[in-house]
């Protein structure tokens, strides 16, 4: 698997691009802003986008789909909690006293154990609540990694005093299923540095014990 980070917006979002290179077909999660941006990088690269994916509903992940979605023709996928957020970014952009364009409805709805497939890969959807009500994380087995999204950062985790945030139960998601990834496993968080989870139990308070 080939794996393109482009770092997007003022919160610089981590958005990634994952293909396959023998068919050509691609992944893109998080589209958070600079539209042209990640298209040139689809364009160059002569990439097929089957699927849209967001790990949850900020704006700061978000701003790109509609663009993306025009020009691939790729559909969207969010989980069900929280397609609202793409109707009603303010929920989140208000606090942050930024604005933010409103996306189209996703044409799918994910739940924890979907799959997605491209290439001769496939992305399994684990529900991680907490940091929204609809955080997930997209883990591809045999490749060994996880795209986190702002559920789980290097040294730390994502914030939980936004609308929808919920420091208990990000804590549930985080012990009680990315903590069940292997040691090998490479995470690729929504903003920041990529870790992997062996590192994450020796060095981040909030997986340690």
């Amino acid at each position: 698997m080939i794996i393109e980070t482009l770092e997007v917006g003022s919160l610089e979002t981590n958005c990634y691009i994952l293909s396959d290179p023998d068919t050509k077909e691609a992944v893109v999660i998080d589209a958070g802003d600079e539209a042209a941006y990640i298209l040139n990088y689809l364009e160059r690269q002569s990439l097929q986008v089957v699927m849209l994916l967001n790990t949850h509903g900020h704006y700061d992940h978000t701003q790109a789909n509609d663009a993306l979605r025009e020009k691939t023709g790729a559909p969207l996928g969010i989980h069900s909690d929280d397609a609202e957020l793409l109707a009603v970014p303010e929920k989140v952009s208000s606090r942050m006293m930024v604005k933010a364009n409103p996306c189209k409805a996703p044409e799918q709805l994910l739940h924890n154990g979907d799959v997605i497939s491209f290439g001769k890969y496939q992305l399994q959807v684990i529900y991680t609540p907490g940091h929204t009500k609809g955080g997930c994380c997209f883990y591809e087995a045999n490749e060994k990694v996880c795209f986190t999204g702002d559920t789980l950062f290097r040294g730390g985790v994502g914030r939980t005093d936004l609308y929808g945030g919920n420091y208990s139960v990000l804590m549930h998601s985080i012990r009680d299923r990315l903590h069940k990834l292997p040691d090998d496993v490479t995470i690729y968080p929504g903003h920041g540095p990529e870790s992997t989870m062996a590192f994450e139990r020796k060095n981040n308070p909030f997986l340690k014990g």
